[in-house]
């Protein structure tokens, strides 16, 4: 769709990534490099969540990775694979890097600025900075965003991988994952947390195992795999001088877009999620960055490696049927099963962590959208599973980038107050 194309070319032109990349340099250097100084720091309170005084702090934990680490970490790699080349994964891992930094500033400000047990992005717009009318702005964005990549672009990777290994309908997955996201939105009870805390750690250990033992059985291809990706990434291959400034261009690009959407580091969705977590500005912060290394630095990571290591990438195949590739040259035919499984199961945790957030948002807006708005989200996930894959993505990408803009905002006029965590 040219449209959609232009659209997502504009939103996210060089002027966009040049933004996320200098807040990210900015808190990396402001900060000291907490992605390396802060290791020790994050993991004791990673363990303080997990096996601390609370099952409230890991079902927010469980929540927040379910709405980052969904179909992203999976179908987004290989298609950032496809349409950016092996060089895309490099410019992912400098997004999450420099993620890493901007997510801390974003779990000091969901805490910060809380209203109760609500939190957002938009409450540090209005407190913070007292710009009312940018803090609904952004709002109005993620739900919108919660259309895209919090059901369309989930529902549509669940439908297509369940279809191509069972032959089970679209709509019908459509309907069941609908249906699933009405239960969780009109329930008056912690269902996400629940559903979240029950279902990313076994997808994930499930997932982690299958795309490791590609890897381990094509570890002797690493170096060459390794050496594709810093050769891409700056154009250091044999091709015309246009077409190498153009394959750079469609790396970088294509890159940051999937690690934006994979760990969501500069658009402060899971600050709605994070504010009911009881823990300090400070911790908050480290825990978010905890959350970009799983979804990227592992995750995103292993999956990009079995990809390319297996030399899937030449059976001309794009999204989560790549990754089954990848995997069915170890496993045989029953590793597609297990990945299908595996990208529906976090397809769906993705768009139960998204009810949360954007419900959140609605709510903010005004209390009396949000009946219009569960509605609206149920239809959303319905109508990704029958959409083409391009299409989802493409409306996703929108979304995001124009979440982007008043999140960055946030981030420059707060700076000082996250600084002080220091």
């Amino acid at each position: 769709m040219p449209f959609l194309d232009n659209l997502s070319d504009l939103i996210w032109s060089l002027p966009t990534v040049l933004l996320i990349i200098s807040v990210g340099i900015y808190y990396t250097i402001r900060l000291r490099f907490p992605q390396v100084r802060w290791l020790g720091q994050m993991l004791r309170t990673v363990r303080k969540s997990l096996f601390g005084d609370g099952e409230n702090r890991f079902r927010v934990l469980s929540t927040a990775l379910a709405a980052t680490v969904g179909t992203g970490s999976v179908a987004g790699v290989a298609t950032a694979i496809t349409l950016g080349g092996a060089g895309a994964v490099f410019w992912l891992w400098v997004s999450a890097f420099l993620g890493m930094a901007v997510s801390f500033a974003e779990g000091v400000l969901s805490i910060e600025y809380r209203d109760g047990k609500k939190g957002g992005i938009m409450y540090a717009i209005r407190d913070g900075m007292g710009e009312g009318f940018l803090a609904k702005l952004y709002a109005f964005f993620t739900v919108l965003a919660s259309f895209g990549m919090g059901g369309m672009v989930q529902s549509n990777s669940a439908a297509e991988a369940i279809r191509l290994e069972s032959g089970i309908s679209p709509a019908a997955v459509g309907l069941a994952l609908a249906l699933l996201t009405a239960a969780c939105l009109f329930s008056g009870r912690d269902f996400t947390g629940r559903v979240s805390s029950i279902m990313m750690p076994i997808l994930t250990v499930i997932y982690i195992f299958a795309v490791t033992a590609v890897i381990v059985v094509n570890f002797y291809k690493l170096p060459a795999v390794f050496g594709t990706i810093f050769r891409s990434a700056f154009g250091l291959r044999p091709i015309a001088g246009a077409a190498i400034g153009i394959s750079v261009r469609e790396a970088v690009s294509v890159g940051f877009k999937r690690g934006v959407f994979s760990n969501e580091a500069g658009l402060g969705t899971t600050a709605a999620i994070h504010a009911g977590s009881g823990l300090t500005p400070r911790e908050q912060g480290l825990m978010n960055m905890f959350e970009v290394v799983v979804d990227t630095f592992v995750i995103c990571t292993l999956t990009a490696l079995a990809i390319l290591a297996s030399g899937a990438t030449e059976t001309g195949l794009d999204g989560a049927l790549l990754v089954s590739a990848a995997c069915e040259s170890v496993f045989g035919d029953f590793s597609g099963t297990v990945i299908a499984l595996c990208t529906a199961g976090f397809a769906t945790a993705t768009i139960i962590g998204w009810s949360k957030i954007g419900l959140s948002a609605a709510e903010y807006l005004s209390e009396r959208s949000v009946l219009l708005y569960k509605l609206a989200l149920t239809t959303a996930v319905f109508t990704g599973a029958v959409v083409s894959l391009s299409a989802a993505w493409k409306v996703s990408d929108i979304f995001n980038g124009l979440m982007v803009f008043p999140c960055v905002g946030a981030l420059w006029g707060l700076r000082k107050v996250v600084v002080r965590q220091v």
